[in-house]
């Protein structure tokens, strides 16, 4: 019970319903029977991930805490906690998280991604600032608002069997003003709203592998579209890799297969032909006319060649207009008229239509 609903509430975070996600998650922590405890904490670090969107940075540090007590390898946990401290401008505490994560996991590339920006933010925090004498003393500081909640924004995304096109749909922004980092499993996009002035950001392990080398993303005047390339041709269900986690089913490819075995035409005879047998009649057949098609070839080459000018007109008007079944070299009779068709006795000449 727990599980069913711990996948429905990946759904839900997935289709960008955060407090319904948020409730299912406690719900499944509480069906839980604490028996499994990678399970427990993959819960917690889940729901922590879902406070974070909610903007609920203490919630999401507690989840965190919980669930590497329960498995101090859970790196989604260390990332979230480290997430949740820099959210509440405890960058140093927050540096700290990512490094003990690294040193579980030195692979860990969204962990190598925030040590970095923290040690950058650190390091500029430790510079002095200049002031001088004349300043004027500060007013004491008071509460700062709450910022108001960002619009939730649906991306959508489309694929061919080598790449997903994920599309943003953000008015406004110029590419420089965007941010987005992958690895082979995840992806993260921040940003700034323009209508707002609030942060954006999509992060997740991605459902499938893909080759990080390869992204790119462009900025057009109301989307941020990126292209993610495939490691296999398969068909993605879903971006995230939350909203697939313990179906079973095999993953679909998308290009046909390739096979040894030379495809049998037509498929809907009712008797087998053997078409090498065919082609190769076909090309005794072309063997034993050539002499003949080829003599009449080079009669009428010939025959063009050596005419002047208005013959070579009248040879071109009356095979043309004819169809082909009239020859005329004598252009005073072509030029007086259209050449009518005359085709062999006992046959009819129709028009193709194409």
């Amino acid at each position: 019970m727990s599980k069913q609903t711990f996948e429905e509430a990946n759904e839900a975070f997935v289709d960008d319903k955060y407090e319904e996600a948020y409730e299912l998650y406690t719900k499944a922590l509480t069906n839980d029977d604490k028996t499994d405890s990678h399970f427990t904490s993959k819960v917690l670090a889940a729901r922590a991930q879902c406070a974070l969107k909610l903007k609920r940075y203490t919630d999401a540090l507690n989840d965190s805490n919980n669930a590497i007590e329960l498995d101090e390898k859970n790196m989604k946990a260390y990332l979230r906690k480290g997430t949740a401290l820099y959210n509440q401008d405890l960058k140093e505490e927050a540096l700290k998280t990512f490094v003990r994560g690294l040193e579980i996991d030195s692979a860990d590339d969204q962990l190598k991604v925030w040590k970095e920006k923290c040690e950058k933010e650190v390091e500029n925090k430790k510079q002095p600032v200049a002031t001088t004498n004349t300043e004027k003393e500060k007013p004491a500081a008071t509460a700062a608002p709450v910022p108001p909640q960002p619009a939730k924004i649906k991306h959508s995304f489309y694929q061919t069997d080598t790449v997903v096109t994920i599309q943003i749909p953000i008015k406004g922004l110029k590419k420089e003003q965007v941010q987005v980092q992958t690895t082979d499993t995840t992806l993260s996009v921040e940003t700034k709203i323009p209508a707002t002035g609030n942060d954006y950001s999509l992060e997740f392990d991605l459902a499938y592998p893909i080759d990080s080398s390869r992204t790119n993303f462009n900025v057009t005047g109301s989307n941020i579209e990126i292209k993610l390339y495939k490691r296999q041709a398969i068909q993605w269900t879903s971006l995230d890799a939350q909203s697939v986690a313990g179906k079973t089913q095999p993953p679909v490819p998308m290009s046909r297969p390739v096979t040894d075995k030379a495809p049998s035409y037509p498929s809907s005879s009712q008797r087998a032909k053997n078409w090498s047998q065919i082609e190769a009649e076909i090309k005794k057949d072309e063997k034993d006319n050539k002499e003949d098609t080829g003599d009449a070839n080079a009669i009428f080459q010939q025959l063009y060649r050596d005419s002047d000018e208005n013959t070579r007109r009248a040879m071109n008007k009356s095979m043309y207009e004819s169809g082909g079944t009239c020859l005329n070299m004598n252009w005073e009779e072509v030029s007086k008229g259209k050449v009518t068709c005359e085709p062999p006795d006992g046959m009819e000449w129709k028009k193709y239509d194409s």
